[in-house]
């Protein structure tokens, strides 16, 4: 048999993350207790009171069932948002890669030797050149550098090793 104290004490940090999550999306305090509220069909003051761990706070069963839903629901959407920005961001790790490996010479595998024509890519299906490398580029690239026409360190470090 569970004491009002134990089943309070089970759902409290859910409503506290639920409150944290509305106030972080821009709700003061007082909207984030009326919108939970209104999410798992109570009032505000249930929330605050909930929140403030009040004495004479009832929670019923299908309370505790209705937080701990939109609390998953809270959860799931933080997850896809995660992985979501993982996948972007190994997305643009490999662009960049690709952006700054065109620009050095063919890399060389264990045996001393220059990976084969037909090496397969990373990732099947997509195109081995980058979104940030224009296709043309290697053509507005002289193919030996005057070194009257520009003095930069980096123009020099990018024709000297051709």
């Amino acid at each position: 048999m569970m004491t009002a104290e134990a089943e309070a004490g089970l759902i409290r940090p859910q409503v506290v993350a639920l409150v944290a999550k509305l106030r972080a999306d821009g709700l003061s305090t007082m909207g984030a207790y009326e919108a939970l509220g209104g999410m798992v069909g109570k009032s505000d003051t249930w929330v605050r009171k909930v929140v403030g761990r009040s004495p004479d706070v009832a929670i019923r069963l299908r309370d505790a069932l209705s937080v701990t839903a939109a609390y998953r629901r809270l959860c799931t959407s933080i997850e896809a948002a995660a992985d979501d920005a993982a996948a972007s961001n190994a997305l643009l790790q490999e662009e960049l890669h690709a952006a700054v490996s065109s620009h050095r010479p063919a890399a060389r595998g264990a045996s001393g030797r220059a990976p084969a024509a037909g090496a397969a890519a990373r990732r099947p299906g997509r195109s081995p050149a980058s979104a940030l490398v224009r296709p043309d580029a290697a053509a507005r690239v002289p193919a030996a550098a005057d070194p009257s026409l520009n003095d930069l360190p980096l123009w020099r470090a990018l024709n000297e090793g051709e």
